[in-house]
């Protein structure tokens, strides 16, 4: 019999790599990171769209935000634990 669900899922149990920090963490704190995170932040939280802007376009820039939001989240999460 076939068991369907979760069962075969198993979670990441340990995050941190071999000198104690996490892949978001270590991503972003190198320079390159910071550049990256830099751009994303200046082309999609420091800009804005124009007044004639269409509905869809206006979700798809909340999703962009949320999502680099969501990214400088876990990056500082993960360098303050």
């Amino acid at each position: 019999m076939v068991e369907n669900g979760w069962d075969w899922f198993e979670a990441e149990n340990e995050c941190l790599s071999e000198d104690g920090t996490d892949h978001w963490q270590a991503c972003f704190e190198s320079d390159a990171g910071a550049k990256v995170l830099a751009d994303l932040e200046r082309h999609f939280l420091h800009t804005a769209l124009g007044p004639d802007a269409s509905t869809a376009a206006i979700w798809m820039r909340e999703g962009k935000r949320a999502l680099v939001l969501q990214i400088k989240r876990l990056a500082e999460r993960s360098a303050a634990d």
